[in-house]
């Protein structure tokens, strides 16, 4: 097919997916607000799923790892467990085994992965990765210089040779 409507496809596919949102965002509240008022939610789990982001089977393929989550979570707009990610990597293609990961392992081997990368990805107290980017408000710790590092040390082995 054709570069350009493969472009156009793809743009279509994602305002597809975020009108797609959108629209599970609406049902949520709309049955967060009858679960107040003591009635039961109008809309079920199958109605509140959202189709992943890799409509495209080789979506990841041949990616990098820390591309391909973050892709996976731009196109997401929102903070997501190392589940949803691993699923979402999964459907579209990547190839985990080229890291040499046990399947077993995966969502381990993730996890550890996203939160090793603190340059690009920012773990929440809930458990779920975002990208830093979207926290510009958390604080982040600061290098200490090695040449700092080494008063600190000398000034501490004062502080403990005092008492």
């Amino acid at each position: 097919m054709d570069e350009k409507l493969n472009a156009a496809i793809e743009v279509l596919l994602e305002r597809l997916h975020e009108k797609e949102r959108e629209v599970i965002e609406a049902k949520k509240m709309i049955n967060s607000l009858r679960q107040m008022s003591g009635e039961s939610p109008l809309f079920t789990d199958a109605d509140l799923q959202q189709s992943n982001n890799s409509s495209r089977r080789d979506l990841y393929y041949g990616k990098p790892l820390s591309t391909a989550c973050r892709e996976y979570l731009e196109f997401r707009k929102q903070a997501c467990d190392a589940n949803e990610i691993l699923d979402a990597l999964e459907d579209g293609g990547f190839d985990f085994e080229a890291l040499g990961w046990k399947e077993k392992d995966w969502l381990r081997s993730l996890s550890i992965s996203l939160a090793k990368n603190s340059g690009i990805f920012h773990r929440l107290p809930n458990g779920t990765f975002g990208l830093l980017a979207w926290y510009s408000e958390i604080k982040k710790p600061k290098a200490i210089p090695k040449n700092n590092q080494e008063q600190i040390a000398e000034e501490e082995k004062k502080k403990d040779g005092d008492k």
